[in-house]
């Protein structure tokens, strides 16, 4: 390849989304390469024909001690960003959510943002509501806004395990009736309203089981959150990362996902459930909002997740007509989003570039 789409910060091992994104590159010449230091690559000398693609933001301010350090940071994060757009550099921002989950310091994030959105030559964003949903911190630009949403996941990962493998794998009873929530474990997924529920409404359906599976974290409630799990006999858990071999054991012994989120702007958990044909309740807000009236999503507004899922219990779990229907939608949606389709528009738009 003669090209190069240098990309920060290189999360392919965790996460196979710009594994996905750049994987139709080669089509107009380019390959990716990982960024390790950002502020080293901003200010050396780049030659016109760099192009940089900067995705999440939370490693600039991640390990900011105090606002003074966060505004230093934000500094020298602000004069290697212009260092290298007058040295020729090209940058494409992919905005996965408004800000990053859990801010600290807020202020220096909101203009770490607003420096991208001012001198991205693209703002890549992976839902329409992107837009609205940051106009509130900062603006982006329609004229230099590509939306390409973002794909399912269907052919990433292993998936030959079947539904009754996985349940004896889990120790799940064949008949149970099972909510799954996988991912990481953190404070904005709310996911201890999930345990609530299952404590009091959940209690009058003894078949009811949940899975929860996923990288705990560092967040200071994290270890009372895991002694809370392991107290919960209806709970399966598994608080570490999970390897992609496993991925399939987890969503094929569910009957519905379930994504208690606070907030989210775009959801792979849900787009990852969508591709094992799984049947989702969420929440009202950001990308998610396409879905009203969909089949196989039932999204809650505040102070509803226990409606809701109570009724996605019964319509698309026990009711057998319902279950299939929502599992057939599901599978659909899935289909009509190829990674080859996010892939394709994505080195379509950066092609210009060099």
């Amino acid at each position: 390849m003669t090209r190069t789409l240098d990309f920060f910060p290189d999360w392919r091992g965790s996460n196979p989304f710009q594994t996905m994104l750049f994987s139709e590159l080669d089509r107009v010449d380019a390959a990716p390469a990982p960024v390790r230091d950002l502020t080293a690559y901003l200010t050396a000398s780049a030659p016109a024909g760099r192009v940089l693609n900067v995705h999440w933001t939370t490693p600039v301010l991640g390990s900011a001690t105090t606002d003074e350090d966060a505004v230093a940071r934000v500094s020298a994060f602000s004069a290697g960003v212009q260092s290298f757009r007058s040295a020729g550099g090209r940058l494409v921002w992919t905005v996965h959510n408004v800000l990053p989950h859990e801010t600290v310091h807020l202020e220096q994030e909101i203009e770490v943002s607003r420096i991208l959105a001012d001198h991205a030559d693209v703002v890549h964003v992976l839902s329409d509501a992107t837009v609205e949903a940051a106009a509130p911190h900062y603006r982006l630009d329609p004229d230099r806004v590509v939306c390409i949403p973002h794909s399912s996941y269907l052919g990433m990962y292993p998936d030959w395990v079947s539904r009754a493998g996985a349940r004896r794998r889990l120790g799940l009873e064949p008949d149970a009736k099972v909510m799954v929530t996988l991912g990481q474990i953190r404070p904005y997924k709310g996911l201890d309203r999930l345990l609530d529920y299952l404590e009091g409404e959940g209690e009058a359906d003894p078949a009811l089981r949940l899975l929860v599976a996923g990288s705990l974290g560092r967040h200071p409630d994290g270890p009372a959150f895991e002694a809370r799990l392991a107290a919960m006999p209806r709970v399966v858990a598994e608080p570490r990362r999970i390897r992609d071999d496993e991925v399939q054991v987890w969503l094929r012994a569910a009957d519905l996902a379930v994504l208690p989120y606070l907030k989210v702007l775009n959801s792979g958990s849900f787009l990852l459930a969508e591709s094992f044909g799984l049947p989702v309740v969420a929440p009202h807000v950001g990308s998610l909002t396409a879905y009203d009236g969909s089949e196989h999503a039932r999204l809650f507004d505040d102070g509803e997740l226990e409606r809701v899922l109570t009724a996605a219990l019964h319509d698309l779990v026990s009711d057998r007509d319902g279950a299939r229907r929502a599992r057939e939608s599901a599978e659909r949606a899935a289909r009509e989003r190829p990674v080859a389709a996010m892939a394709g528009a994505f080195a379509d738009a950066v092609a210009p570039l060099w």
